[in-house]
C-alpha cells in the first residue's frame, strides 16, 4: 500500500510544473489513501485543518442561502485543489521520509519547463494561436511553460523557487547545488513569465525564507532582489521595462481592470456581507456591479472587462463567495497554519513551505490564485507537509 501511495506522491512532483491532468490524477490517487485512513480513524486533524474544515463548511452554508443555490452547491467543488493540504498533512512516515527524492523530482520537472519558456519568450512561440515562431520583440509572449496562462506558471514556479532555495539553504544534503540550480532555473522562468504579481510577492517571501539566517541577512537578501530588479530594469529587454513601468499605471488596462474589479467586488460583498453570494457563481452575479465601470477599461482590441470568472483578489473573492464568516475563517486558518509550520522540525521544509505560502498569499492580493488549481494544489500540499510534525514512524 505504501508503495502505491509513494507512486502517486512522486507523480505529483513529476506533474506539478507540467500538467493539470496528471496533477489531478496524483491528487485523486492520494485521496483514496486519505479516505482509507479516514475510515479507519487514523487521521487526527490539527488546528489549521479543523479551521479549514470550518471554512469549507461555511462555503456550504453560503451556498444554501445563495440566490443560485444549485450552482453555488456545485461551486463548492471548486475547492477540490485545497484538499491537497489534508493529503500532505496526513501522509504516513513511510512516504514522507522520501521528501528529498520528491523535491529532486520537482527540480527535474522544473528544468523541463525552461526550453518551452525560452521558445515562448525569445521566439514568440504561442501554441494558443499555433505559431512556432514569430518576428516579434523579445517578451511579446509571456512564458507560460506547459500551462495555458502565464500567471498560473508564475505562481507555480515562484513557490518552487523558494521551496528549492530552502532545501539548498537548510537541507542536510552534502550536495546542495542541484537545489540551487533548480531555484535559479525557477527564477529564470519567473522572469520570463513577466508575472508582475509574483515579482512583488517574491520580496516578502524572500524575507521569510532568510529569517532563520538573521535579520541582517534577510534584509540583505531583500535588498539584493531589489538591486537585481533594478539592474534588469536598466539593462534588460524592453518588455521587462514596459511591464515594470505599467505596474501602477491606470492607463494600463490590466491595472485599470483590477481596480474596477475590486471596487465592484466590494460593492457586491456589501450587498450580502455575512454569508456572501455562494461559491462558483461570481460570473453569473457580478455583471450588474461591473457594468458601470466597463467603459473605463480600454484594451487594444476591445473596451470593457476581460476577466469574467473572478475579481483578481483572493480575499475579496472569499468575502464575495462566503461573506465575512468565510473571510474570518480563512484568515484564522492562515494564522494557525503559520504558527504550526513554525514548529516544523525540518528547517528546509519549514522555511520552504512558509516562504512559498507567503508568496501565494501576497500574490493573492492581485490574483485569485486560490482558484487556480495548479497553483493551489502545489502550495496547499507543501503547507500540509509542513503541518505534520512527526519525524519518525510514530504516525497514528
Amino acid at each position: 500500500m505504501a508503495g502505491l501511495e509513494l507512486f502517486f506522491f512522486y507523480l505529483l512532483a513529476a506533474a506539478a510544473p507540467l500538467s493539470l491532468a496528471a496533477i489531478n490524477a496524483a491528487q485523486g490517487g492520494m485521496s483514496l489513501f486519505f479516505l482509507w485512513r479516514l475510515v479507519r480513524l487514523r487521521w487526527r486533524p490539527t488546528t489549521p485543518e479543523w479551521i479549514l474544515i470550518a471554512y469549507l463548511a461555511a462555503n456550504v452554508l453560503s451556498a444554501l442561502f445563495s440566490p443560485l443555490r444549485h450552482d453555488a452547491l456545485v461551486g463548492v467543488l471548486n475547492h477540490w485543489s485545497w484538499s491537497a493540504l489534508f493529503l500532505g498533512a496526513s501522509l504516513p512516515w513511510a512516504v514522507r521520509k522520501n521528501l528529498r527524492t520528491w523535491t529532486t523530482f520537482l527540480v527535474v520537472t522544473a528544468f523541463l519547463t525552461l526550453p518551452m519558456d525560452a521558445a515562448e519568450f525569445f521566439l514568440g512561440t504561442d501554441f494558443h494561436i499555433h505559431a512556432l515562431a514569430r518576428k516579434v520583440p523579445i517578451g511579446t509572449v509571456n512564458a507560460y511553460g506547459y500551462f495555458s496562462q502565464h500567471l498560473t506558471y508564475g505562481g507555480v514556479i515562484t513557490a518552487l523557487m523558494f521551496f528549492f532555495a530552502a532545501r539548498a539553504l537548510y537541507g542536510e544534503e552534502k550536495r546542495r547545488w542541484p537545489f540551487w540550480a533548480g531555484s535559479f532555473s525557477c527564477g529564470l522562468g519567473l522572469f520570463m513569465s513577466l508575472a508582475r504579481t509574483y515579482w512583488v510577492a517574491a520580496v516578502p517571501a524572500a524575507l521569510v525564507l532568510l529569517w532563520k539566517k538573521g535579520r541582517t541577512c534577510a534584509l540583505a537578501g531583500v535588498l539584493g532582489l531589489c538591486i537585481l530588479g533594478g539592474g534588469l530594469y536598466l539593462f534588460g529587454p524592453a518588455s521587462f521595462r514596459h511591464r515594470v513601468a505599467g505596474m501602477w499605471n491606470m492607463n494600463n488596462p490590466s491595472v485599470a481592470e483590477r481596480i474596477y474589479l475590486w471596487i465592484s467586488g466590494l460593492q457586491m460583498w456589501l450587498d450580502r456581507p455575512l454569508l456572501g453570494w455562494g461559491p462558483g457563481i461570481y460570473e453569473e452575479t457580478a455583471g450588474p456591479y461591473k457594468a458601470p465601470y466597463a467603459h473605463l477599461i480600454h484594451y487594444p482590441t476591445h473596451v470593457g472587462f476581460q476577466t469574467v470568472s473572478h475579481a483578481h483578489n483572493v480575499y475579496l473573492m472569499i468575502a464575495i463567495q462566503s461573506g465575512l464568516l468565510g473571510l474570518v475563517l480563512f484568515l484564522a486558518f492562515v494564522v494557525a497554519a503559520f504558527r504550526r509550520m513554525a514548529r516544523q522540525p525540518d528547517p528546509a521544509l519549514r522555511y520552504g513551505a512558509m516562504s512559498a505560502f507567503t508568496a501565494f498569499l501576497v500574490g493573492g492580493f492581485f490574483e485569485f490564485n486560490a482558484g487556480d488549481a495548479e497553483v493551489a494544489t502545489l502550495v496547499f500540499f507543501l503547507v500540509g507537509l509542513a503541518l505534520n510534525l512527526n519525524e519518525a514512524a510514530d504516525d497514528p
